[in-house]
């Protein structure tokens, strides 16, 4: 076996480009397999229902709405059934796991396509433009696949039939069998894969126009296939149906699904750069006008060989044109015309005489270091972009953050089949997963496939209005009503329909019973101690000292007996046992804050303050530091830090915490913080900083505050002390 020459190997300038794109891929891969899945929405939910239906029913439903009791039932079509079943099967055989798998193999299978196209293959050696432009490429989709929905196969798709006809065109006879897969997988994007097919048949027919000879033999091959393709989109259960399923109108939907809004046109010129990182826009913005201007080039250039590549760039911009959501799709068409300007023809450079390899050689000596440099500095901005995206990590495999897993877990506690639940559409995809078909929920976001923009108008403005919901309440009678927790106001309107009372609630909602449909349960359950919508602004002191609180405690047990997962009612229960002084008892609920959300700063705070109160300063701290590196306000934090380096009589480094957070010159600041920056300039030795916030502080106390006068006081004396 023959050994690597490294030096060889990294004289080459070519060879540091594989570097570079072999670290992309590992970097990438090592933060897809371990980003878990988690509710950017709840879509992945209702295909896993609709999987779940298909399977065990042995039919795709025609009255789509099987798990809604809306009336009258809502009918469409499943243009993405072959999906529902794939993820439910792999997520009957391997959880979670298996979806995350699944995410990871479709990106970076999706990006090492792009790869081979704008390299030409795998043999041949990258360039520092191609390098680059993969790099944005990578940037650009990555966001896309933190969730698993069936654009990631439309994804795959768009640059595996491009792959195939530029660079694999012997395979052309696979194209309608995969054509079958697209459109039974994420059949409404079925005009994007005629785009593409078309657009090399009409180049086909162009050359041949121009040139004025026959069709051979042999490219009937080519033609053939493609046909196919064509007729592939009805190879579907749906038969003609899907075919108007593109065009349906979503203007309205527009306003309340960002999606599938439109750009606006300011939005093409954010080029957002914060401490080496891109904004998500910005990359878009640079690919988008660098593949206008490849655009341009071509067309001067008035090459008949690549008009397909114009057709597929026109018809991505027109996609632009329809919902900020198809820039994904424009990109990925947009990739044989970065491959057009990319790519050089290096073969008609002639080398005539010595004077011009001398040239040759001061222009490699020259561009060459000035590549690498170029190439290290863009490694960093892409490691920085990638970490960035994949920052704090949720819990693995699943994190049920923003998802009513609490009232989910609730309702399948109690016996109350064949309930029905009205709920708020956001939520609706993971609540049909999770109770149907013990219970039928009101609604999802499928709209407006599904179901319809008035159907949104209705649930929303239960919300906000009386009239809203008393429309709900006569029409429907719904056994349940989950509103959401944020929705302060709610509470007020449905205490003018007494008969429903509020019996659970978790971290996105309030869950309310019928009491004539579950008296048992109501009187059970019923929520008498605590107002959930308030949970979090509560006065601890006036609780602990007041009648109440063997109550409140009592109810508070009982909630997460039923869900330890909620975060509320753990924190709320920490802060309680804080306050008495039941340390110990506290940890055990900032261990399940933790457990249940490691990417929250919470349940490391409460736990550190637990530390603190045991006097176990150093584990204290620790749980301090990792509650900073997640929290966004890190001020009271650091006053924590700084006050147990004063009780370690570490005052040097308290005072350094403490003048870091503290602003003399702040309208925020107060004279009870200015107290113990002060002190601590005096213990640590800052004579001179120390008379300078005395002035500054003393100045800020009341004078008929005597406490803190005399605190104030006391730091006079120690002056005269330290002379």
């Amino acid at each position: 076996m023959e050994k690597l020459n490294y030096k060889e190997f990294f004289k080459n300038q070519e060879n540091y480009y594989l570097f570079y794109i072999f670290f992309l891929f590992a970097f990438v891969s090592y933060y897809l397999v371990q980003w878990p899945i988690y509710a950017g929405d709840t879509d992945l939910w209702y295909h896993l229902n609709g999987g779940r239906y298909i399977l065990q029913n042995g039919m795709i439903p025609r009255d789509s709405s099987f798990f809604s009791f809306i009336t009258p039932p809502r009918e469409w079509v499943d243009y993405y059934w072959l999906f529902q079943v794939l993820v439910y099967k792999i997520y009957s055989f391997s959880g979670y796991y298996g979806l995350i798998f699944l995410r990871a193999i479709i990106f970076l299978a999706t990006i090492f396509i792009i790869y081979l196209i704008l390299n030409r293959g795998i043999k041949n050696k990258p360039d520092l433009y191609t390098v680059l432009v993969f790099s944005l490429y990578m940037l650009m989709l990555l966001p896309r696949f933190h969730l698993i929905r069936p654009h990631i196969f439309t994804y795959f798709f768009i640059i595996l039939f491009i792959f195939i006809i530029e660079l694999k065109p012997r395979y052309v006879v696979a194209l309608p069998f995969i054509a079958v897969l697209w459109v039974n997988l994420h059949g409404i994007e079925y005009p994007v894969m005629l785009l593409i097919v078309l657009s090399y048949l009409i180049e086909f027919f162009i050359r041949y126009t121009i040139s004025k000879t026959h069709i051979r033999k042999e490219d009937l091959y080519f033609v053939v296939p493609i046909i196919l393709t064509v007729g592939a989109v009805f190879c579907t259960p749906h038969g003609s149906q899907l075919t108007w399923v593109p065009f349906i109108p979503t203007g309205f939907a527009a306003l309340y699904i960002n999606e599938i809004a439109h750009i606006k046109p300011e939005e093409f010129f954010t080029f957002q750069i914060i401490r080496m990182k891109f904004s998500h826009g910005a990359v878009f913005n640079i690919l988008f006008f660098i593949s206008c201007i490849a655009a341009i080039t071509t067309l001067f250039n008035k090459n008949y060989r690549r008009i397909c590549h114009l057709i597929m760039f026109l018809g991505g911009i027109a996609l632009l044109t329809k919902a900020n959501r198809f820039v994904y799709e424009y990109v990925l068409l947009s990739v044989p015309i970065f491959k057009d300007i990319l790519q050089f023809d290096t073969s008609s450079l002639r080398i005539k005489d010595k004077t011009d390899l001398d040239y040759f050689k001061i222009k490699e000596n020259i561009l060459k270091p000035f590549s690498i440099i170029l190439l290290v500095i863009f490694m960093i901005i892409s490691s920085l972009n990638i970490k960035d995206m994949f920052t704090n990590l949720p819990r693995y495999p699943f994190s049920h953050k923003n998802l009513p897993e609490g009232i989910c877990t609730f309702l399948n506690k109690i016996q109350a089949v064949g309930g029905t639940v009205f709920n708020y559409p956001n939520h609706g995809g993971y609540l049909q997963w999770m109770l149907y078909p013990k219970y039928n929920i009101f609604m999802d976001m499928e709209i407006p496939f599904l179901f319809l923009n008035e159907d949104i108008f209705i649930a929303n403005n239960a919300f906000f209005t009386g009239k809203g919901l008393n429309y709900i309440v006569e029409k429907y009678h719904p056994s349940f009503i989950i509103a959401p927790i944020e929705r302060t106001g709610f509470k007020l309107l449905i205490a003018k329909h007494p008969g429903y009372k509020a019996i659970f609630f978790d971290e996105t909602g309030v869950l309310y019973a019928n009491s004539e449909q579950f008296p048992k349960i109501v009187n059970e359950y019923e929520l008498k101690e605590i107002d959930p919508y308030v949970i979090n602004f509560v006065n601890i002191d006036v609780i602990v000292s007041g009648e109440r609180y063997e109550n409140i405690l009592k109810e508070l047990s009982r909630l997460i007996e039923i869900y330890p997962g909620c975060g509320y009612t753990n924190q709320f229960m920490a802060l309680l046992q804080n306050k008495k002084r039941n340390f110990s008892k506290s940890i055990q609920y900032t261990e399940n804050i933790i457990k249940y959300y490691p990417e929250s700063p919470v349940g490391y705070q409460l736990k550190a303050d637990a530390l603190q109160g045991m006097e176990k300063y150093d584990d204290a701290l620790l749980e301090y530091k990792k509650a900073l590196s997640r929290a966004v306000k890190k001020v009271e934090i650091y006053r924590e830090i700084g006050n147990i380096y004063m009780k370690q009589k570490k005052y040097a480094k308290a005072y350094k915490i403490l003048k870091m957070i503290t602003d003399p010159f702040s309208s925020t600041t107060d004279y009870k913080s200015m107290h113990d920056v002060c002190l601590a300039a005096i213990l640590s030795g800052n004579r001179r900083d120390a008379e300078i916030l005395f002035k500054y502080a003393h100045m800020l106390v009341p004078t008929e505050n005597k406490e803190w006068n005399e605190k104030y006081a006391k730091l006079a004396d120690m002056f005269m002390v330290s002379k």
